[in-house]
């Protein structure tokens, strides 16, 4: 079962339909993350936030299915920070989020900044247009395709980062934001590996799934 939350940014629609369409999902809109549900014709099994976004018409035709709404009235977290308490409470893991990267560059990174707060926590990805998004916790080794694009971006620290399989090598390097970063590196093998001690370190990796 894969455990999808849609939020209300951009909705790489292309990525939901290849990886996911046709599987066994459970999925969960925060707030107006079900308006782009209804228009792309998915069903929510839950909407939950405060509320404010979602369009009355789409309230009604997810009441209409039976979907579970999830009022949060309270204005301390973010309509996905609310979704995330949720997901904890119920015991729901590996979750792949939608609609965290979006135009406003000041909610994006608020949601990046959310993640940071839950990722140890939970097993959290971030889908947009091209890439997957996650902090790595402790190493991270994936397959990939040579030539491509892996960047790592220190939030604001990471500490004593290797890597290996990437153009531009690690070895027990410090990145940090305004001094040094680890943006627009390329992958020269097919398996890729990244490391750190401490800190935090927010990775960037292709997903290969084309919009055509």
């Amino acid at each position: 079962m894969n455990n999808l939350i849609f939020l209300n940014g951009n909705i790489p629609i292309h990525v939901y339909n290849k990886l996911f369409k046709g599987e066994k999902n459970f999925i969960i809109a925060a707030d107006g993350g079900a308006n782009h549900l209804k228009e792309n014709g998915i069903k929510a099994d839950v909407i939950a936030g405060d509320l404010d976004s979602i369009e009355k018409d789409v309230l009604d035709f997810y009441k209409s299915l039976n979907t579970v709404i999830k009022r949060i009235p309270e204005q301390e977290t973010t309509d996905f920070e609310k979704v995330l308490n949720y997901c904890l409470k119920n015991k729901y893991d590996k979750l792949k989020i939608f609609g965290a990267v979006s135009e406003r560059a000041d909610h994006t990174l608020n949601n990046f900044s959310v993640l940071k707060r839950y990722f140890r926590k939970l097993d959290i990805t971030l889908y947009s247009d091209e890439f997957e998004i996650y902090f790595v916790k402790g190493v991270s080794e994936f397959s990939y395709k040579t030539g491509n694009t892996v960047s790592l971006l220190p939030f604001p620290k990471a500490i004593s980062v290797k890597t290996k399989g990437l153009k531009y090598s690690l070895s027990n390097e410090n990145l940090e934001l305004g001094k040094r970063e680890g943006s627009l590196n390329i992958s020269v093998s097919e398996k890729v590996s990244v490391s750190l001690e401490k800190g935090f370190l927010l990775l960037f990796k292709n997903h290969f799934v084309n919009k055509s």
